[in-house]
């Protein structure tokens, strides 16, 4: 990989911003952290405008200019001020956690998965604060691991794995064997996948997402068959100054047909809960990802929207 001498000053940058949230209030952090990220929306004009096109493409004619305008703006404060919250992961505790948390009955779900033996995925999303749901499970005494993605500078890579580390959340990295992935459901534990990006050096198929075909990873439906371990779509997103804790009901993937139909049912169900959230919660996911970057080849393009016509909506 080519060199770019840049990028060490932008490690040292974000070291020193986590210096600084992590000695001044959180509120006062937060209040920033706004502001931050409001001038972000119109000096980063690259991810401003990715933003806006993105939110076009999901939204057509349901809203005017002047409102994607307004929501970009929102997903860019949204996301500076949940990186006030990773970045002082390292001070966190349980007990500063519980009351920034609503957590509903989402425990007794994960409970009632756990008490089966076999594991339960977590599937999520880059909606809300996922780096901070993961340690807050993890400090809630849930055992796992985080399936992420190699950070193309090592230095960053380090730190985001190091930040985990310190809420005793291991990661594994998305080329690792799919042995290390089973051995984490055969151990009865949490394994937490983010499922909501074009990845497409991975296996997978064309699903509808806001209406357009979505080339979408197969590898949780995969794992979810192999292991006997449901699906469980879980979010932490922002709630005021604080989150909310949300599990939805666990999917139980069985065999319907051929692997091939099976796969495709339920990677279209797992899809349909993540638009389902972000529709709920537009300001908090990363409009700036290319979701739609994978392009099916002519032929299959009619196969993808339809195969879920009835269930899109929205």
């Amino acid at each position: 990989m080519k060199r770019k001498p840049y990028r060490y000053f932008l490690y040292l940058g974000l070291r020193l911003l986590q210096a600084l949230v992590s000695r001044l209030p959180r509120q006062t952090a937060l209040s920033l952290a706004a502001g931050i990220g409001e001038l972000a929306f119109f000096v980063a004009r690259r991810e401003r405008k990715k933003t806006l096109e993105h939110l076009r493409l999901a939204y057509g004619i349901e809203k005017s200019d002047s409102e994607l305008a307004g929501l970009g703006k929102r997903v860019f404060r949204h996301f500076a001020q949940a990186a006030v919250d990773m970045l002082r992961l390292p001070r966190l505790r349980r007990q500063e956690l519980e009351p920034l948390i609503e957590a509903g009955d989402g425990f007794s779900i994960l409970d009632r998965v756990l008490s089966r033996g076999r594991g339960g995925i977590i599937l999520t999303a880059h909606l809300g604060n996922w780096e901070l749901m993961g340690a807050y499970l993890r400090l809630r005494g849930y055992p796992g691991a985080l399936v992420g993605r190699r950070i193309y500078y090592d230095k960053f890579d380090e730190f985001l794995v190091s930040l985990r580390l310190s809420a005793q959340l291991r990661t594994i990295y998305q080329d690792a064997p799919a042995r290390e992935f089973l051995k984490v459901l055969h151990q009865n534990e949490l394994l937490g996948i983010l499922a909501d990006q074009d990845i497409d050096r991975f296996d997978g198929i064309f699903v509808p997402f806001f209406g357009r075909p979505a080339y979408t990873l197969t590898a949780p439906v995969k794992m979810a068959l192999a292991s006997g371990a449901p699906l469980i779509p879980t979010f932490l997103v922002r709630n005021g100054n604080g989150y909310r804790f949300l599990v939805e009901e666990p999917i139980e993937v069985q065999m319907r047909g051929s692997r091939e139909e099976t796969i495709r049912e339920y990677t279209e169900r797992w899809s349909r809960v993540m638009e389902e959230k972000i529709r709920a919660y537009p300001d908090q996911w990363v409009w700036m990802h290319r979701r739609w970057k994978t392009v099916p080849a002519a032929g299959t393009i009619r196969e993808s929207l339809n195969v879920g016509d009835s269930h899109t909506g929205g």
